[in-house]
């Protein structure tokens, strides 16, 4: 693995993040992003070693400037108090809202972190979901033109899945992630007892990220899932490692070999072309996770019908997620000319030369095999089939 350092960061790298000591109860992934090695450091109900870690690796920074989710307050507490001994911290609470994810927020951070004096030797902390991991990736990178970013996920969908890349992204008025730039972060860290505190309807749908590994990338990892998931109940530990290690295989070798996810790593976009039009579309009513599985669900349809994905790999799709909260109520209050007209802002425009009439979508022809075109897992999909199953998602 490369020496540790600060992706495009005007500032020291994190110190220590090639010790071979950890706290006590912390077991840590490392993986790749270009020239940024990045640990991932996880547990189970370890709040006071996350503290002495962090404690650890801000030591000697300027100050720690921390984005927190309005809903995690309680878990914040636990760390501000062991990190504001060392280090200045300014901790700023964000709403977790899709539809506040834009340009101004950033634009309103970036003041707020000037007027606190915040300087070039400063780190960049989210802590939250990936709503709180993108606005505050993109206040990293353009701070000063870069700080080091800390990723500290407290749900399913970011620890699993948003945090594992090096894209951060923020929304225009057309379209979601629409404005954005890459930052790899310096450092991820999660207690995992965080993500079983979550309400139990975002807890099942942000395992939805972990389905759409194993559709597309990991079929071999059904039964573990699968097996996985009345754990939560009865052993959240276990079930909630199960998931990020199903989370962190199948990613690591795509984002290492492609950590701008331009080529290969475009697999972790299955069931995004329509799950970002649903999700952006409902105004919050839909989540992210719950998003992607419908958008899953369409993307068997029409590969069944266009890329010869047998009936049973689709219907596997269906079995899959049939345990992940997806409501058809929820989806059926989604306007879907609305959901339709999104698809031509689609964030992967431009990987294909496609029209108005074609669609890019990453397609499976069998479980874990993407269809490709110019070596990368995307096909063009004519629009109207790409419609015609987003109906059928509001007619089953």
């Amino acid at each position: 693995m490369p020496q540790s350092s600060a992706d495009n960061a005007a500032g020291p790298p994190l110190p220590g993040t090639r010790s071979a000591v950890l706290p006590a109860r912390l077991e840590n992934y490392r993986f790749s992003l270009g020239e940024q090695e990045v640990p991932y450091f996880f547990g189970y109900s370890c709040r006071t070693a996350m503290g002495e870690l962090l404690a650890e690796r801000f030591a000697g920074r300027g100050a720690v400037l921390m984005l927190i989710d309005g809903g995690v307050q309680r878990h914040a507490r636990d760390l501000l108090g062991s990190l504001d001994r060392n280090v200045k911290v300014v901790p700023v609470t964000i709403d977790p809202n899709e539809q506040r994810k834009s340009l101004s927020l950033v634009g309103s951070l970036l003041e707020r972190a000037v007027a606190e004096k915040i300087g070039r030797d400063a780190v960049v902390v989210a802590m939250g979901g990936g709503v709180v991991g993108n606005v505050a990736g993109m206040v990293a990178a353009l701070l000063y033109r870069g700080l080091p970013l800390v990723h500290l996920p407290t749900t399913p969908v970011a620890a699993f899945d948003a945090v594992l890349s090096a894209k951060q992204a923020v929304n225009l008025t057309q379209g979601k992630n629409l404005c954005g730039t890459f930052l790899a972060p310096s450092l991820i860290a999660c207690d995992l007892a965080w993500l079983s505190t979550v309400p139990p309807h975002m807890l099942a749908t942000g395992i939805v990220e972990m389905a759409k590994n194993v559709l597309a990338v990991r079929p071999a990892d059904a039964d573990r899932l699968t097996g996985a998931v009345p754990l939560i109940d009865t052993d959240p530990e276990l079930a909630l490692r199960t998931f990020l290690d199903i989370g962190v295989k199948a990613k690591i070798p795509f984002i290492e070999a492609d950590p701008k996810e331009k080529a290969a790593a475009l697999i972790f976009e299955y069931g995004h072309t329509v799950g970002h039009a649903i999700e952006f579309a409902s105004r919050g009513l839909i989540s992210h996770g719950e998003a992607v599985g419908w958008g899953m669900l369409a993307a068997a349809s029409i590969a069944t019908r266009l890329c010869g994905l047998s009936p049973a790999d689709e219907r596997r799709h269906h079995e899959l997620l049939a345990g992940f909260g997806l409501s058809r109520g929820r989806l059926s209050a989604v306007d879907r000319r609305a959901v339709t007209e999104l698809l031509s802002k689609d964030n992967k425009r431009g990987y294909l030369k496609t029209d108005g009439e074609t669609v890019a979508m990453v397609l499976l022809d069998a479980l874990g095999s993407p269809v490709t075109a110019d070596g990368r897992p995307l096909i063009g999909v004519p629009r109207a089939l790409v419609e015609s199953a987003i109906d059928e998602l509001h007619t089953d």
